[in-house]
């Protein structure tokens, strides 16, 4: 063994050599000769990145084993010449084309979800959705990547109470729960959006079905690209669109809007490239009026490539259901509070009368209104409500406006109808 000198110490310290292996140079191919790389070295496997680029200078051709590209459709309008124009054709009339993708997006809690189990369910029915609006019948597969098959059934019994209708029923409805499982169908690998593994077992079970509605609920869970890529958005839809034109099938993609989305009105998430994307788009939101009933929903189409933009249809929550909502439906929550506030009107009006203020039905300083709202029995209510109360109370005939003083100085106030005891009277406590 060597021995050297430590630089700090000048001691001597043993050198110890790395063994190596001899190789005869003889055995080295020259340039140009073949060298199997792979068995030679089996643990090192190459990379694009190893390869680097091809040379242009020797070109190798492609395989002709590779996938061809399908060959371009190049139509002669004038072979439409005489020809009948074909029917457009629609899941749910003005709302859900069939043969390509509508984006459903909704604010949390607002109820998407449940809104497309029940377009899906009156699809496989052949009934309407809510009042006279009825979706083409035929199979649905619901793909649902949020709920748990128990919270399914929950909602899916409501919906049937709905419809008058029994689980029996829906042989034609099929319903696949990934909740248990990561649901992406294309994600993103090394900047490219990419198959998962279950991509192809979920298409497996849609071309089983043939179903006439399939809907993804919801984006965000099969969806693993980046939104801001307006490329990766498109070709994620893309992929929903080739299948429903290949299945003869609409395709209903909820999704989730941003906080932007919802401050904004549009309903968008990430980015526009979803409303470019996709031909139809529908935005479910609660009622936006000041004390809307809370049960009152509007969906809202914002985008139609094939109707009007613009429309509203009005609906309401209902015992686990959305029904139609044509005003005429009185809210059980919204009569309570009505009835109470109608009640605290009563009492004080009565007060104030014994105690001899005068209260005025039209907007002034001694507006009724006004003054009850300031007053410590209203108990919180508000102006609003309490204006509510008065139109309510004179239709219904528990409160007069009565006129007082001289034909040139009439004033009206406010009295409780059963306490009307002639113009010269006031009751007294």
């Amino acid at each position: 063994m060597h021995t050297a000198t430590h630089p700090e110490t000048k001691e001597p310290s043993p050198i110890r050599a790395t063994p190596f292996e001899w190789i005869d140079p003889s055995d080295i191919p020259l340039r140009g000769e073949d060298l199997d790389f792979e068995s030679e070295f089996p643990e090192y496997e190459k990379t694009d990145e190893d390869r680097g680029p091809a040379n242009d200078n020797n070109p190798q051709p492609e395989s002709s084993a590779g996938p061809q590209p399908e060959p371009l459709l190049v139509i002669n309008p004038t072979d439409w010449q005489g020809q009948p124009v074909p029917e457009r054709q629609w899941l749910l009339p003005g709302l859900i084309p069939s043969r390509t993708v509508t984006l459903l997006s909704g604010d949390g809690g607002t109820g998407k979800t449940l809104l497309a189990l029940q377009i899906g369910m009156a699809t496989a029915l052949d009934c309407a959705a809510w009042g006279d609006t009825k979706p083409s019948a035929g199979r649905c597969l619901y793909i649902g990547a949020e709920d748990e098959p128990d919270e399914f059934h929950r909602r899916m019994v409501a919906i049937l109470e709905g419809f008058g209708r029994s689980f029996s029923e829906l042989s034609e409805f099929r319903l696949m729960s990934l909740a248990d499982r990561d649901a992406l169908l294309m994600a993103e690998h090394r900047g490219k959006l990419t198959e998962t593994p279950l991509l192809q077992p979920v298409i497996d079970e849609i071309c089983a079905f043939m179903p006439a509605l399939v809907v993804l609920d919801t984006s965000v869970d099969f969806f693993g690209g980046d939104e801001v890529k307006r490329v990766q958005v498109k070709q994620f839809v893309g992929a929903l669109h080739r299948l429903a034109m290949t299945l003869d099938c609409a395709v209903l993609l909820l999704s989730h809007p941003s906080v932007q989305g919802m401050t904004t009105g549009t309903g968008l998430s990430g980015s526009t490239a979803w409303n470019g994307a996709v031909r139809s788009r529908l935005y479910l939101t609660a009622a936006a009026e000041k004390d809307a009933d809370p049960d009152a929903r509007v969906l809202t189409t914002m985008k139609a490539n094939f109707g009007p933009k613009g429309g509203k249809i009005a609906l309401r929550w209902d015992r686990g259901r959305f029904v139609a909502d044509d005003g005429t439906q009185t809210n059980p929550a919204r009569a309570i509070l009505d009835k109470r506030t109608d009640g605290i009107f009563l009492e004080l009006l009565s007060k104030l009368t014994r105690q001899g203020r005068c209260l005025s039905p039209s907007p002034s300083q001694l507006y009724a209104p006004t003054v009850m709202a300031k007053h410590p029995d209203a108990k919180g209510v508000s102006k609003s409500d309490l204006t509510g109360a008065l139109q309510r109370l004179l239709d219904a005939e528990k409160i007069q406006i009565v006129k007082e003083g001289p034909p040139s100085k009439l004033r009206s106030r406010l009295i409780v109808a059963s306490e009307n005891f002639g113009p010269d009277r006031v009751p007294s406590n």
